[in-house]
């Protein structure tokens, strides 16, 4: 019984309004309409993740969702770097990144849907802490889990 409900518990984690492997998505934080985006657009190694206004173009507001076990990995379209928390924090406040991909010992680059619905929480396999938006242009943070519309995400499919 425990290992059917931890396969189910599992699979919800994945579930969600996401698009296949191959294709490329917009991250649209519910609070703001933003969009997850890469700050300058840069493909640098430590770059901070942001919201910014929607430009159809901007390959730094693209975002493959990869599956990596029970979590899903964020590469971004322009950098082809990863969503990751930055130093493994722990700690609220935390900072997002992008980073090049690792493919053992980092759960810090690992995330998971959290919620029902089509706009759902994003939560760092590392810390459990999920996304936050600290203010309207300010760098992606990682908070507590407030249920807040600033924490939720929508998944649009890029044509």
């Amino acid at each position: 019984m425990f290992r059917a409900l931890a396969t189910l518990a599992a699979c919800a984690l994945l579930t969600a309004p996401v698009a296949a492997d191959d294709k490329f998505v917009r991250l649209v934080n519910v609070d703001s309409g933003k969009v997850l985006s890469v700050k300058d657009n840069s493909e640098e190694a430590s770059a901070r993740a942001v919201l910014a206004k929607l430009e159809d173009d901007n390959k730094a507001q693209q975002w493959k969702l990869v599956k990596d076990g029970t979590h899903l990995k964020l590469v971004n379209r322009k950098s082809g770097k990863v969503l990751d928390v930055n130093d493994d924090s722990k700690e609220e406040g935390g900072d997002i990144i992008i980073w090049d991909d690792k493919d053992e010992g980092t759960d810090n680059q690992r995330w998971a849907w959290a919620g029902d619905g089509k706009e759902r929480q994003l939560k760092s396999k590392s810390s459990g802490l999920v996304l936050d938006v600290d203010g309207e242009g300010q760098l992606i943070q990682k908070k507590a889990d407030e249920k807040s519309k600033k924490q939720l995400w929508r998944v649009e499919e890029v044509k």
